[in-house]
């Protein structure tokens, strides 16, 4: 399960940084979808803020497993909103998607840690 846990805790990593990073820099690819969602310039930035510091959570959560654990919740709490927001603007299914199996993979991995 080590194995599974690392490999999924990087991919998430990589998902919440490719995420994140165009947030912090507000391109235009991702302020389209922010101004569908509703979502202030500020509250875009601090969004991509979380993603990143979750993408540091996870590679600091593979050595540290106490941070996995907390790391998964943010994450899971990060998603909750994601999906709040798309249903708010009236998104399909298909559109929250991302959010629902981002949420779901990283309760997977935090419960796949080896115990300490």
């Amino acid at each position: 399960m080590h194995v599974a846990f690392i490999v999924v805790s990087i991919l998430l990593a990589l998902e919440m940084a490719g995420a994140g990073v165009p947030k912090l820099l507000q391109l235009s690819a991702v302020r389209g979808n922010a101004e569908h969602l509703g979502v202030s310039v500020g509250l875009h930035r601090m969004i991509g803020v979380a993603e990143v510091a979750a993408a540091v959570g996870l590679g600091i959560g593979i050595a540290y497993p106490p941070m996995a654990v907390v790391t998964a919740a943010a994450v899971c709490l990060l998603m909750c909103g994601a999906v709040g927001y798309h249903i708010k603007a009236g998104d399909k299914l298909a559109i929250m998607l991302p959010a629902v199996l981002t949420a779901l993979a990283e309760i997977g991995r935090a419960s796949c840690r080896e115990r300490v």
